[in-house]
């Protein structure tokens, strides 16, 4: 009966790496709470669940705050970047679902594509904020080249960081579930899944 409550346990590891994330996404969802403070805030989360691959995570708590202080300007150009594309976005979906036709389909296929394309570059560029001390030009083109270069892993992490979006726009009645299981636990779940590809690639 002790094995069970062992450490080294793979349920145990399970459970406690369950509330590890569980304790980053409350720590997320009340730093993007302020607005000002998301693109740190989830700087800080990728600089978190990049170290628990690597082993390297000694105290959640004061790594991710750590980070969100050592990133926080550093982080303020994809902030803004991330706001466009959550703009882009709502606009997308408004003229979805709007009676009436708000602008061509075309102009719909071409804002998609830049939300998308927006989405896959941001999913590098947190990432390496949170391992790397660089201008936010040289920040996006890395991202830019890593996009391109890794576009397996690319579609992957895309796909995980809209996929609460994909079910809000085409199965509505799920919606509330998507966003309570966001406020638990998705958020961070999302950043430890993109992170066990993204760290390999940073590491390479």
């Amino acid at each position: 009966m002790k094995k069970w409550f062992q450490p080294d346990n793979p349920f145990i590891r399970f459970l406690t790496r369950v509330c590890d994330l569980m304790i980053l996404n409350v720590l997320l969802v009340l730093l993007c709470m302020t607005i000002v403070c998301s693109g740190a805030a989830i700087t800080a989360l990728y600089s978190v669940t990049l170290k628990m691959w690597r082993g390297e995570d000694d105290s959640i708590v004061k790594d991710f705050f750590r980070a969100f202080r050592d990133g926080f300007v550093a982080s303020t150009p994809a902030t803004i970047l991330m706001f466009v594309d959550i703009l882009l976005i709502a606009i997308l979906r408004y003229a979805l679902y709007a009676e009436t036709l708000i602008f061509s389909p075309y102009i719909f296929v071409i804002l998609a594509i830049v939300s998308v394309f927006l989405t896959a570059l941001l999913s590098y560029v947190f990432p390496l904020l949170s391992r790397y001390e660089n201008r936010f030009t040289r920040h996006m083109g890395n991202a830019l080249r890593l996009s391109v270069v890794h576009l397996p892993v690319t579609f992957f992490v895309t796909f995980i960081n809209i996929l609460p979006l994909l079910v809000g726009v085409f199965l509505p009645s799920l919606w509330g579930y998507v966003v309570g299981v966001w406020l638990l636990v998705g958020a961070a779940a999302s950043a430890y899944a993109n992170s066990f590809y993204l760290n390999r690639i940073l590491e390479g």
